[in-house]
């Protein structure tokens, strides 16, 4: 009688993921995560010092009206206005409350930004322990990278990227709260992922991606296939398909723009340069900048960037089975999809800051790797492996550390920029602007000419140096740049503003006058063109009965602005009405306009 066991034809269970660990207090965890968030803490201490700049802060923080106010309509103008073409009303909302507890002092806006980045490495350390079921070293090492990494420095450093911060914030918390429920099967998780994952879209429409991210995790823990995957995730599809098509509706013309100004080759050649551009940089970052502006033509490294993305893409799907080789590029990859410029918003082919969330599975990868090879086919080099990654590391931490410093100012950061891309007419324009607000005019118009020689047609700088030419009475060349600036866009309206000042400048005043009568007839509340309008039949044309109106109109629209009271108390003293120009000084002077002594004196004001 035989003894041979009959061959079974049943195909062998899908192996059940592996139990989530448990963390009991002697396990000593602390003493793997709390290292690296020391580190990451104490690397970020020179952004205290920083300011702001005038990339996008100008809109986020120090001119942006709804941080003033916290009341119940401020909170409903918080939650339904669109800010830089982004609805992310939670951002809006965290910035504001910096507002209220310190105003301008951008310290504590560094501050929390650096402390929101700690919390963020300490959740990455969380998710990979779990993902790795409680792999200490990977967590550490996953976590430092995070924590450490140049190319991380831009969504720290620059207060307007919040967004990065918190929306990664919730978006990590939830892929935590999605592997415990995985794990345990409790309902409670799933529900606290999906509330989690809202949160997250409150802060930046780039959640939108969160269920991808977590089918990814399905794969990756083994999870038997079925359609619960797509089920328990419906409520997060809504809730991303109701954040993109707000988001769609809001940037739609900038969508149109980007179609039109790249062709789909570009815009392919776009995505598959980004790809791989990002893939580098996570080895040698450098160089780095703030801006890497779009090519004016596509060279051929973005043809061999595609060419290289491609046969990447082939060789994932058709030869590698490692897990978390797989895992690794296809977490990368969602989490890249919506900023490869397949549809190009903004100003930049790539962004260092795009890297915040998606380099988290790369250095997952990379970690667990190299930790098996260690264990394995590198441990007899193991001492010269750690070192040469320990070099590595802490090369890393010193470029961050140099980074952190480029933020300081806009001119710190604009002149970083220039070093790399000497023709960038943004960074020479952005440059001057911020001289233009320190009072700098010949320097400004020096960076805006340097703009205009890279692109005549740069709108901005047209604009900027009429302005700047105002201030150092150059009439006529400030004339001849708005006239150029609304040549090209005559539907501009700052355009037509631009044209208005400099007629009036140049005692144009019937140009002017039916430049601002247009300018009115459009924005009817816009005080600055009613004053301005006012100001030339004043001063040019000695019409005082039409500057009264004006005035008067100004006032009623803006009664806390004591330089229109000035103004109507000069109309007042030159058509004989003393005491009216006596009521409307003292006004202005409550209000906190610096009146001159002559006139102090003409009106009777001690």
């Amino acid at each position: 009688m035989s003894t041979k066991k009959k061959k079974t034809t049943e195909k062998p269970k899908a192996r059940p993921p592996k139990a989530e660990p448990t963390v009991m207090v002697h396990d000593g965890l602390w003493k793997y995560w709390l290292p690296v968030l020391a580190i990451t803490f104490v690397l970020f201490i020179p952004a205290l010092s920083n300011g702001f700049t005038n990339w996008d802060d100008i809109l986020y923080v120090t001119n942006n009206p709804l941080l003033k106010d916290l009341s119940i309509d401020g909170l409903k103008e918080i939650f339904s206005t669109p800010v830089v073409s982004n609805y992310h009303p939670l951002t809006i909302l965290s910035l504001a409350l910096n507002y209220q507890a310190a105003e301008l002092q951008p310290m504590t806006y560094h501050l929390t930004s650096i402390i929101l980045h700690v919390i963020n490495t300490g959740l990455v350390f969380w998710f990979i322990w779990l993902l790795s079921s409680g792999n200490r070293w990977v967590s550490a090492a996953v976590a430092l990278l995070f924590g450490i990494h140049p190319m991380h420095v831009e969504s720290v450093a620059w207060i307007s990227e919040r967004k990065d911060l918190l929306y990664t914030m919730f978006y990590v918390a939830a892929m935590i709260a999605y592997v415990k429920y995985v794990r345990a099967k409790e309902i409670k998780h799933l529900v606290i992922v999906t509330v989690l994952g809202g949160i997250s879209l409150l802060c930046k429409p780039a959640a939108i991606v969160l269920p991808l991210s977590l089918l990814a995790i399905d794969f990756y823990l083994r999870r038997p296939w079925n359609t619960k995957w797509i089920i328990e995730k419906i409520p997060l599809f809504v809730l991303s398909g109701v954040l993109a098509y707000a988001t769609m509706a809001i940037q739609a013309k900038r969508a149109i723009a980007s179609v039109e100004l790249h062709s789909i080759v570009e815009r392919i050649n776009f995505a598959g340069f980004g790809f791989i551009w990002y893939l580098l940089k996570v080895v040698v970052p450098y160089p780095l900048s703030s801006l890497h502006p779009f090519p004016p033509e596509l060279t051929p490294m973005y043809y061999l960037g595609t060419l290289a993305s491609i046969a990447l893409v082939v060789w994932l799907a058709l030869k590698v089975r490692n897990r978390n080789i797989l895992f690794g590029f296809g977490f990368y990859l969602i989490n890249l999809l919506l900023v490869l410029q397949v549809i190009s918003i903004g100003n930049a082919v790539v962004a260092e800051r795009y890297t915040y969330v998606p380099y988290i599975s790369i250095f997952f990868m990379l970690a667990m790797e190299i930790y098996a090879l260690l264990q394995n086919k590198w441990s007899k080099i193991r001492p010269v492996v750690l070192g040469l990654v320990g070099t590595w590391i802490v090369a890393m931490a010193l470029m961050s550390w140099q980074r952190i410093g480029v933020w300081h100012d806009s001119q710190t950061l604009w002149e970083n920029v220039l070093s790399h891309y000497p023709k960038s007419p943004r960074a020479w324009t952005n440059k001057g602007l911020d001289l233009y607000d320190q009072g700098k005019y010949p320097a400004v118009v020096d960076d805006l000419t340097k703009a205009l020689e890279a692109d005549p047609n740069y709108a901005d700088a047209l604009e900027w140096r009429s302005r700047a030419y105002l201030q150092t009475q150059q009439k006529q060349e400030a004339l001849a740049d708005a006239k150029q600036f609304q040549k090209l866009y005559p539907q501009k309206e700052t355009a037509q503003f631009a044209l208005a000042r400099a007629y009036e400048a140049n005692k144009m005043s019937d140009e002017a006058i039916a430049i601002y009568n247009q300018l009115i007839a459009a924005n009817p509340t816009k005080v600055e063109y009613i004053n301005n309008r006012g100001v030339i039949y004043f001063n040019n044309l000695k019409n005082y009965t039409q500057a009264m109106a004006d005035f008067e109109a100004a006032i009623r629209l803006s009664p806390e602005n004591g330089s229109f009271y000035l103004n109507m108390s000069r109309c007042f003293y030159m058509t004989g009405d003393q005491s009216g120009a006596l009521t409307f000084a003292k006004k202005a002077k409550e209000l906190g306009t610096e009146i001159e002594p002559y006139y102090a004196q003409l009106v009777g004001i001690q």
